[in-house]
């Protein structure tokens, strides 16, 4: 599992500091969550068209970066350097926003911005266990997601108080970029002091007891940690992912594509709609941020005292629901500022409902791969979710241009309906074929 067989002694509790660079770098994007409709909306004066494009834009470039920077990391089998590269790219990626004066050159910088700040995040987990006895990787991952779910909760925060205290100035959405660049610089001196590449390196294809899960349910694919990422080169012959594993991580990818059509506009609905101002965003993407932390253990909790088909099922329904009930919203021209506060609520309850979607997927996932391939599914599993986000975010502005707020929902929860059947079929068919492996045993 390791290329050297004697681990050293980590650096106790001194090594750890470094994990104030990755607050500080998840403190700069969630500052930044609600920045793509909030820009794009009030700053450059344009429709839900391009907030679609923007965040899928975004979220391509994501994934495709993920994948390159953490094979090249793989490859070279350095850490560090990529942390370093993260967080100064981000940080000069995003100054220049300061400088952009067209949608074009604000999406292209955006798309920058994602190439660059992927780069830490492939190695992020390597660079936690690698420095770890075995025993502890599970908890010392833990406390690693958990340092940066408060630095991302944290950005959001801040975020709130910069626009409650200046509401009235656009300028103030280009000063939220410069300081989200700056806490990136500093989260780059933090790194570069306190972070030491491990002596030991683990390759990544061969852990396959931990595997990750994003805390917050983003517009643009910019998790905090991936530690399963697809392999470029280097395939492992006769070693194949089941059909029923790989539709099913299929299908958790069209369950995403329904998420990012109903997720994407709705910041913009509040924009066009209730004439919702910078406060008012900051403070959905919040509520949805904090309800996600607060129900994280809890679906753990909840998923271990049922089955893996109702811990899902259940709050699959939830969001059908939802998504279905708030299309009634536009359609009947309820503006009002109680309604306001209401799909501000509703956006952010949603958030309680993600933390039980994505582990009970990736504990399906885990669970229905067997120990050579379980690597590869839970890359395939983060890959095709990005994809579905890209898809979904491109494709939701086009919807809403052309069939309204209202026909975007309902559109939203019938790719839902479609997930969610095909989740019961797959979870049936995987059932079956155990039964049918047993009485196949039975009668040999």
């Amino acid at each position: 599992m390791v290329e050297q067989e004697d681990r050293p002694v980590s650096y106790s509790r001194r090594w750890r500091l470094w994990y104030l660079a990755y607050i500080f770098s998840n403190m700069s994007s969630g500052l930044l969550n609600p920045m793509i409709p909030l820009f794009i909306s009030l700053y450059f004066r344009e429709n839900v068209v391009f907030v679609g494009i923007a965040s899928s834009l975004a979220s391509l470039s994501s994934v495709i970066a993920l994948i390159l920077w953490g094979n090249i990391s793989d490859n070279v089998k350095k850490r560090k350097v990529f942390v370093l590269i993260g967080f100064l790219g981000s940080f000069a990626s995003l100054l220049l926003v300061m400088f952009s004066t067209t949608i074009f050159e604000y999406i292209g910088i955006l798309v920058m911005y994602q190439f660059f700040a992927m780069a830490s995040v492939p190695v992020s987990t390597l660079l936690v266990i690698e420095n770890e006895h075995e025993a502890q990787w599970s908890k010392t991952v833990s406390v690693f997601s958990a340092i940066s779910t408060v630095g991302t909760v944290g950005g959001l925060g801040l975020g709130l108080l910069i626009v409650i205290k200046d509401p009235s100035s656009i300028e103030i959405l280009k000063i939220i970029y410069m300081i989200s660049a700056f806490i990136y610089l500093v989260a780059f001196i933090l790194a570069y002091f306190l972070l030491k590449e491990s002596s030991v390196k683990l390759r990544r294809s061969s852990i396959l007891g931990l595997f990750s899960i994003r805390t917050f349910e983003r517009t643009r694919y910019a998790p905090s940690y991936v530690f399963h990422i697809v392999r470029l080169f280097g395939r492992k012959k006769g070693i194949k992912t089941g059909k029923m594993l790989m539709l099913y991580i299929i299908l958790s990818g069209v369950l995403m594509v329904g998420f990012q059509i109903f997720f994407t506009p709705y910041p913009v609905m509040l924009i066009d709609k209730y004439n919702a101002n910078e406060s008012m965003i900051y403070t959905m993407y919040l509520l949805n941020s904090a309800f996600s932390v607060v129900s994280y253990n809890l679906s753990g909790w909840y998923i271990n005292k049922v089955s893996l088909q109702r811990a899902i099922y259940i709050p699959l329904a939830i969001r059908m629901i939802v998504f279905a009930a708030t299309a009634i919203i536009p359609f009947f021209g309820l503006f009002s500022f109680n309604y306001l506060i209401m799909v501000v609520l509703i956006y952010g309850g949603l958030g309680f409902v993600w933390s039980f979607i994505g582990i009970t997927q990736i504990t399906s996932v885990t669970k229905m791969a067997d120990k050579y391939t379980r690597g590869r599914a839970i890359g395939y599993y983060n890959s095709i979710l990005g994809v579905g986000q890209i898809i979904g975010a491109f494709i939701s502005g086009y919807i809403v241009t052309y069939i309204g707020y209202s026909g975007d929902f309902v559109f939203a929860t019938l790719i839902v309906g479609i997930g969610f059947i095909g989740a019961m079929k797959v979870k049936a068919g995987v059932a079956q074929d155990s039964s049918k492996m047993n009485k196949k045993t039975e009668l040999s």
